[in-house]
């Protein structure tokens, strides 16, 4: 399966010039302009947490083409937040992208469960929506990402780098310009 972690770059400052309605507003807006672009491309919302989503793609449904819709959605949420506001507020979005072995399912306590996804490449790709910020850049995926994907994207190699948490390393790949994907 694959799984994309997206955050709202800067949110804090977002949320300290927002009355608390007005941002709750603004990130509706945002999230539900989001929301097309995953369910365009066969994603499943695992978690909202603040102003961060989880997404993963081939656990509820089949989905062969995970990684490359995963990418695809990495893209197009790049696509809904050029030049456009919410609520008044820019929302550049930071999206880390990772394939692998996921577990999903309810997790919780026997009375108070939610649907989620469990993992290494969970972490690993929350872990790379944060490198963004060392790198510049907006959409970041592990090796296996590219690969499944396919060579459409125009991902380059980067770096191999030990994440936060990890032992191994990992070799990561972004898209510089994203305008120039054609998606």
């Amino acid at each position: 399966a694959s799984v994309l972690f997206t955050d709202i770059e800067g949110f804090s400052t977002t949320s300290e010039k927002l009355e608390p309605q007005a941002l709750i507003g603004a990130l509706n807006e945002y999230f539900s302009a989001l929301c097309e672009v995953i369910d365009r491309h066969g994603g499943v919302i695992t978690q909202f947490e603040g102003d961060a989503m989880l997404i993963s793609f081939n656990t509820v449904k089949p989905d062969p083409d995970h990684a490359a819709n995963a990418v695809g959605t990495a893209i197009g949420i790049q696509g809904v937040v050029a030049g456009r506001t919410f609520g008044g507020a820019v929302m550049k979005t930071r999206c880390g992208l990772s394939t692998g072995e996921l577990v999903f399912g309810a997790v919780g306590a026997k009375d108070r469960l939610l649907f989620t996804v469990h993992g290494d490449e969970v972490n690993v790709a929350a872990r790379l929506e944060q490198l963004n910020k060392t790198y510049g850049t907006y959409i970041m995926a592990t090796e296996t990402t590219v690969r499944e994907a396919g060579g459409e994207f125009g991902f380059e190699r980067i770096d191999e780098v030990t994440v936060r948490g990890r032992e191994t390393p990992t070799v990561v790949y972004a898209i510089r310009d994203v305008a120039a994907t054609g998606h």
